[in-house]
Formats: C-alpha cells, sequence, structure tokens
C-alpha cells in the first residue's frame, strides 16, 4: 500500500524502520494546518469522497444505482490481503493521510460527533451484503459512518435497568457475536468465540464496551500495558567495551533485560519477542490494575505481587497506528489498529539472577537475558512483536541509550513513539468538565 513501508532487510534495517514497522499509517501532509487531529463527521480529504447527496440506508439494503459507494466493489467480500490495495493514493496526492482516511467507514457513538473506530471498506461491505447490520446501525454510504443508534425505549431490555447507555453495550456484544456466527470473514478476525473480556471504548462520553475481539475489527482503540524488567551491569572503566557506536550506554553501564518468547501456537505474532508483562487493559481497570494481574499471570513464578507493587515504576504511554499485516493472525491483515500502551519498568536487584523466570504454557515458550546490544540487533532482525520494540526503544531513549549523538533519526524515532492519535482518548472527566463549562 502506498505510504506504508515495506520491512527493509535485516542487514539495511535501522531503528526508524523497527519504528516504522509498528506506526506504519502515513502522517499528515501538513498536521501544523490541522485544526484538530481527531476525525469527525467533518473530516475532508484530499482525492476524497464522492460529492454524491448523502444518503442513510436501512442494514442489509442496497445502495441507490445512481449513487454507488466510492471504492471497489465487494459483493461477497475480498480477502483481506487487497482491502486497502485499491485506495492507494495518486502518485502525486499531496496527502496520503487523508487519502486513506476517506477510504475508511468511521463509527459513531449516540451523540458524539467523534468517530471511535476505523474500519476497511471490505469489512462494512461485506457485513452488510450479508445483511448482518441490524436495525440498531445507521449507515450513511456518502460520509462512510456507522452509527449505533440510541436505543429506544423498547429496545431495553431488563438487564439494562432502564438505562440506554448501558444497552449500548450489549447491543454491541449482540452484533458480534451475530457477525461471528454468521459471516466467516468475521469469524476469522473475531476469532471462534468470545474473548470475555471487555475493552472500554476509549474517549467514549459514557462507559461503553466491547468484546475484547472486535476491538481489530471496529478499528478501535487498543489499550494496553507493557512492563519492561531489568538489571544493570556495572563494568569498571577498564574493562568496559561499550561504545556509542554499539547502542550501548557510554556511561560504564549496560542493561540486562528479561525477555520472552511468545508461544508458537499463538494466534497473533507467534514465536516473536514481547516484554517480560503485557497485556490489554480491561474495561473498569486500569493500567496498574493490569500490570499487577499480568505480572501474576505471566511471571508468577518470579514475581510475587507484592514485588511488583514495591518496585514497578509508571514511565508514560507509547502511541501508534498500525495496519496490521499477516504476522497479525488469520483474517488480520489490512485492519487498523491504533495503540496506546501505558509503560511501566520493574528494576531487579544484584542482577536479577535470583528471579526463576518459568515458560507459561500456550503462552511463554520461553525466557532469556539479552543486554542492550542483543535486543538492538534483535529488533532490527524484527523478532520482536511490533508494538513490544517500540515500547523496548522507549526504554532506550528514556534510559540514555538512544541519544541525538548517537542516532541520526532519533527526532522522528521519539516523535514516532508519541503518535497523536486521529480517534479521541479523552477520559470521561474530560467530556464532563466540557458539559459543566457549557
Amino acid at each position: 500500500m502506498e505510504g506504508v513501508e515495506e520491512l527493509p532487510t535485516m542487514t539495511q534495517a535501522t531503528l526508524l524502520d523497527v519504528v516504522k514497522d509498528c506506526d506504519n499509517f502515513p502522517y499528515p501532509y501538513r498536521p501544523h494546518l490541522h485544526k484538530s487531529n481527531t476525525v469527525s463527521r467533518a473530516t475532508t480529504a484530499c482525492c476524497s469522497r464522492s460529492q454524491s447527496r448523502a444518503t442513510s440506508i436501512a442494514p442489509g439494503s442496497s445502495p441507490n444505482p445512481s449513487s454507488p459507494p466510492s471504492g471497489p466493489s465487494t459483493a461477497s467480500g475480498p480477502s483481506t490481503a487487497t482491502n486497502l490495495e485499491n485506495q492507494k493514493p495518486a502518485p502525486d496526492c499531496p496527502d496520503p493521510y487523508s487519502h486513506i482516511l476517506s477510504h475508511l467507514w468511521t463509527f459513531h457513538l449516540p451523540y458524539d460527533p467523534c468517530a471511535h473506530g476505523l474500519i476497511p471498506y471490505h469489512i462494512v461491505s461485506h457485513l452488510r451484503s450479508h445483511q448482518l447490520w441490524t436495525e440498531h446501525f445507521s449507515l450513511d454510504l456518502h460520509s462512510k459512518t456507522i452509527d449505533l443508534l440510541r436505543p429506544s425505549l423498547h429496545d431495553l431490555l431488563p438487564q439494562d435497568n432502564g438505562d440506554w447507555q448501558v444497552a449500548c453495550s450489549r447491543i454491541l456484544d449482540e452484533q458480534i457475536e451475530l457477525w461471528r456466527r454468521e459471516s466467516a470473514l468475521a469469524k476469522d478476525i473475531l476469532g471462534p468465540r468470545k474473548k470475555g473480556e471487555q475493552f472500554p471504548i476509549v474517549g467514549a462520553k459514557f462507559d461503553v464496551g466491547v468484546d475484547r475481539s472486535a476491538i481489530g475489527l471496529l478499528g478501535m482503540i487498543g489499550r494496553g500495558a507493557h512492563m519492561t524488567v531489568y538489571s544493570r551491569r556495572v563494568f569498571s572503566s577498564s574493562t568496559s567495551s561499550m561504545s556509542d557506536g554499539d547502542g550501548q550506554s557510554p556511561t560504564g553501564q549496560d542493561f540486562l533485560f528479561w525477555i520472552p518468547r511468545r508461544d508458537r501456537t499463538k494466534s497473533t505474532y507467534p514465536g516473536k519477542l514481547d516484554q517480560a508483562v503485557a497485556g490489554g487493559v480491561a474495561r473498569g481497570e486500569t493500567p496498574w490494575e493490569c500490570i499487577i494481574r499480568e505480572a501474576v499471570e505471566e511471571a508468577g513464578s518470579a514475581l510475587t505481587d507484592e514485588f511488583v507493587r514495591s518496585h514497578a515504576k509508571p514511565a508514560g504511554t507509547v502511541t501508534w497506528l498500525n495496519i496490521s499485516d499477516s504476522r497479525a493472525g488469520q483474517g488480520q491483515e489490512g485492519l487498523i489498529n491504533p495503540g496506546v500502551l501505558y509503560v511501566y519498568d520493574l528494576e531487579l536487584p544484584d542482577e536479577g539472577f535470583i528471579f526463576p523466570f518459568q515458560p507459561v504454557p500456550g503462552d511463554i515458550e520461553s525466557w532469556m537475558i539479552m543486554d542492550t546490544a542483543q535486543v538492538m540487533a534483535a529488533m532490527k532482525r524484527f523478532e520482536f512483536k511490533p508494538s513490544s520494540a517500540m515500547v523496548m526503544i522507549d526504554f532506550l531513549v528514556r534510559h540514555g541509550v538512544i541519544t541525538e549523538e548517537n542516532e541520526a533519526d532519533y527526532v522522528e524515532i521519539v516523535s514516532r513513539l508519541h503518535r497523536l492519535l486521529p480517534l479521541p482518548t479523552n477520559s470521561r472527566r474530560e467530556w464532563q468538565k466540557e458539559v459543566t463549562a457549557n
């Protein structure tokens, strides 16, 4: 796809290539001229949408032949391998970012102009042609928007407690299960069964969530927490062999990292290297609670709840906007993945060798201890899961290993680690402040 760079060969890869492997969605050509980075119904784009009359359609109905949707015909749903290939920007397109956005459908919640999901055309078309959008949703062919309609009193069930906002999560859950049951394409993306864990719709004006399995299909912000587990190895000045050129700290110390290899049976990024502790932040859960839970689940043989609570330190966030490739798993190729990771550090004392990290069947195949140079080399061979490589590079930046003095692409690397996302990330507290102010 235009604007999404191919992976370079292992011998040619730079740290910027590693970051772009995850943050591979084009950037706005003139971001300083954009009044808002957030996509809404009013978003315009170069080389963009048809100027035909906006037409709201009932789910499953056919569009007016005189006003066909832009983009390729997808009556039966094309393969995910080509889902955006037919929407490549022209070679002289001044803004490939806006162009690609113009060929994505946006997902909206009741009474909210901001988009909360970015969905490829072929997904929407396939579900519509198979009449798998229920009456709770409105699709607009001109603006390429999907609206979850406010549930009426007749839509509410006893478990909704008379609250339409509560009903929204239930309706989304029912919609997703319909897709999983009736669509082979959706089932490939969603998996054979529910994850049984709800993720929040980030930036929503009220508490609403979807099953974890549907975050990728709906192109919603995936929210997770990663913790780098490390120790320090100090060298005397006479014996240290480190240099800036090796990507190692020039301060007479090196880092040792506890790195797991993902089980080769995992559905996503099997066999890739990962962070010691990593997981998705569930609806109603804080990132800190997620880290504690995941540490016990993934590294409980070595890390106790008390030790993590006493030694783990929050270290900010890492964000990216990714168009997934075949490594992401069956059916995932071409989906839009905005990501927010809450980053934590955990330093082990005494070079950490007394901590017995053990494999976890079906999750972690093995553990290894890697020094800084080994981690840098593995990242440039694309051995890490892309988001985990981003977190690792962020660690090396924060700890003074990657600097302006030893990295030519330093400014762009640091900027891409903290990308502004085109979907809202405001907490509900911020929305409540706006309502109060108005």
